[in-house]
């Protein structure tokens, strides 16, 4: 009986510890070279990836009034939902954040 239970329990741990975890792939933005553009780089992914869930990420003042929210959700890997962001893609978004999300 004794075997029975220590078996359950080890059992039961294993299996916790292999849960999957739902926040995404692992990431770590890389920003290397010339600065991003707003223009050019961001606004096309955020109309691809965000604007059919986010309407409100239709302007520059908006995307930029909401960039800390944005790049956490998307260095954490839990958005954007439904698709798979490359990590090319998400770090032309947090690396212009990280150059202080000039409107360029």
């Amino acid at each position: 009986m004794k075997k029975i239970l220590v078996l359950t329990i080890l059992c039961i741990g294993l299996f916790t510890q292999c849960k999957k975890d739902n926040t995404g792939s692992p990431y770590t933005p890389t920003c290397t070279g010339s600065a991003n553009s707003y223009k050019n780089d961001v606004t096309p992914l955020i109309a691809s990836y965000c604007s059919g869930c986010h309407s409100n990420y239709s302007s520059y003042s908006q995307v930029n009034g909401a960039k800390s929210s944005i790049r956490s959700v998307i260095v954490s890997g839990s958005m954007p939902k439904g698709s798979s962001m490359s990590d090319a893609e998400r770090n032309k978004i947090v690396c212009w954040i990280d150059n202080g999300a000039p409107n360029n």
